[in-house]
C-alpha cells in the first residue's frame, strides 16, 4: 500500500523525500501516476524540471486523476510567485525539495489534517501580500465569539500582520499573541492564519 506518491522525472534528487517516506513511490509520468493503486494519502509534485508556466497545467492534470487527494509541490528553487501559483491551482502544500526528512513528514502531517503548508518565510510574505488584497471585515459575525483582545488580534492578523507586529501594535508579548491565536483558531474552526484572513475578508463574511 503506497500512501505517498511523487511525480518526478528527477528521482535521483529525491533522497530526502525517500528517507521521509520509505514506502512511497516515485513515478516519472502522468500516465504512470494514473496507474498507481492502493490508498494514497498525498501526491507530491516535484517541480524541479517544470517551468512555472506549466506547474498550473500539471497540477490540474494531477487533480483530475486524484480529485479527493491533497497535493504538495516540491520546489528546488522556492519562490513567492511559484507558491502563490501552486496554491491558486489547488495545491495544499509548497516546500523546498531538499527539506529535511523530518520537515517533509511535518508537512505531510499538516496537509493530511486539512492544513496549508508553505513554510514560515513564505507564509509571512504571502500574508503581507494577501493583507493588501483581502480587507478584514470588522463587523464579521464570527468575531462575536471572541473576547475583545482576541478580536483585536484576529483583525490585525487579518490585515497581514506578523506575530511580532501584532505584539508591537497591541503592546503584548509574541507568546501572548500565539496564545490568543490558538484560542481564535479553536473558536472559529480555523486551521491557520491564512484561512483566518480569508474567513475575515468581506468575501467570506457572507459564508
Amino acid at each position: 500500500m503506497n500512501t505517498h506518491i511523487c511525480l518526478s522525472d528527477r528521482p535521483e534528487h529525491l533522497n530526502r523525500w525517500r528517507q521521509a517516506f520509505p514506502t512511497g513511490t516515485v513515478v516519472a509520468t502522468l500516465s504512470a501516476l494514473s496507474r498507481t493503486t492502493g490508498a494514497t494519502t498525498l501526491v507530491w509534485l516535484h517541480a524541479e524540471n517544470l517551468p512555472q508556466a506549466h506547474i498550473d497545467e500539471t497540477l490540474l492534470e494531477v487533480r483530475e486523476l486524484f480529485p479527493d487527494i491533497r497535493i504538495v509541490v516540491l520546489s528546488s528553487t522556492p519562490s513567492q510567485k511559484e507558491a502563490l501559483l501552486a496554491l491558486n491551482v489547488g495545491a495544499s502544500g509548497y516546500c523546498h525539495a531538499q527539506s529535511t526528512p523530518q520537515m517533509l513528514q511535518q508537512v505531510a502531517t499538516v496537509v493530511s489534517n486539512g492544513g496549508l503548508w508553505i513554510g514560515p518565510q513564505l507564509m509571512t510574505r504571502v500574508m503581507a501580500a494577501a493583507g493588501r488584497i483581502f480587507a478584514p471585515e470588522p463587523d464579521h459575525p464570527g468575531l462575536k465569539q471572541l473576547t475583545p483582545r482576541e478580536n483585536e488580534v484576529a483583525l490585525a492578523v487579518g490585515r497581514g500582520a506578523s506575530n511580532r507586529e501584532v505584539a508591537e501594535q497591541l503592546d503584548i508579548t509574541e507568546r501572548t499573541v500565539k496564545a490568543h491565536l490558538g484560542a481564535i483558531f479553536e473558536k472559529l474552526g480555523i486551521r491557520d492564519r491564512l484561512q483566518l484572513m480569508l474567513f475575515l475578508s468581506r468575501s467570506g463574511s457572507s459564508s
